[in-house]
């Protein structure tokens, strides 16, 4: 069985965190409970050009569905950055 991905890249509203991660998030109009956290990593941006510092997490939610989140540090954002299927 091969997984699919989908790169997506946009901003979600998230509520509540625990062990650095969403507790839940809505995104495109649909709220998403997280029920497991999984593997975290972090990319360092271009420094010079001011890029920060970008957390990342696997998220089972819910409804069965797989997301990778990431929180750019420098605007304290999250973002729904990729959707397993």
């Amino acid at each position: 069985m091969v997984a699919m991905t989908r790169s997506i890249g946009e901003p979600i509203q998230t509520e509540g965190t625990r062990e650095r991660c969403p507790t839940a998030f809505t995104w495109r109009g649909r709220r998403y409970q997280v029920v497991e956290a999984g593997g975290t990593w972090r990319l360092i941006g271009r420094w010079w050009e001011g890029d920060g510092e970008r957390r990342f997490v696997r998220v089972l939610t819910d409804a069965g569905r797989t997301f990778d989140l990431c929180r750019y540090e420098t605007i304290d954002q999250w973002h729904v950055f990729r959707v397993w299927d």
